[in-house]
């Protein structure tokens, strides 16, 4: 998986943890039920530590395990299950992607497929310089070989009035 993907999907798990969070706390229903059951004290076992009395007191053996467990199942099926649409939250996720993705775009300096678009065009538009810069070099390099040539031939003739001069 390569880092992006990696970068990708924890965008996603913590768009979804933002969507959930912001789920819970616009569903009046499902929050007060939630803030029943978190406590409010730092410890949730502060009052027995302070001997103030306990809310489990009055388990002690095996029948009140018993209550205990029925009473987490009680108080699991209070949850009301049916404001929770999946379809409902997709959308929702769908909308913040939506509404936030130009700035997770900015701040990740993510490119779009403009961006891709964009530089497609300016890769083509380099590749035919380069093309175009390699055909005028060839054309120099073979102008520049006969330009030598004819110069060595000039230098040659020049030599031989020279040598003929000098006899």
């Amino acid at each position: 998986m390569d880092a992006i993907e990696v970068i990708a999907i924890l965008i996603l798990v913590i768009a979804i943890l933002v969507l959930i969070y912001y789920y819970l706390l616009n569903s009046p229903k499902t929050m007060e039920k939630l803030k029943n059951y978190v406590p409010t004290t730092a410890d949730a076992h502060m009052n027995e530590v302070l001997h103030r009395g306990s809310d489990y007191s009055d388990l002690d053996g095996e029948e009140n395990k018993e209550s205990m467990s029925k009473r987490i199942k009680v108080k699991l099926s209070d949850i009301d299950m049916s404001s929770i649409n999946t379809d409902a939250f997709s959308n929702k996720i769908d909308a913040f992607l939506d509404e936030k993705s130009d700035q997770l775009i900015k701040d990740w300096c993510l490119a779009t497929t403009d961006d891709l678009d964009e530089l497609e065009s300016k890769f083509i538009k380099t590749s035919h310089s380069v093309d175009a810069l390699e055909k005028d070099y060839l054309d120099f390099k073979k102008s520049s070989e006969e330009f030598k040539r004819a110069t060595e031939d000039k230098l040659v003739e020049i030599d031989k009035r020279i040598e003929a001069l000098e006899k």
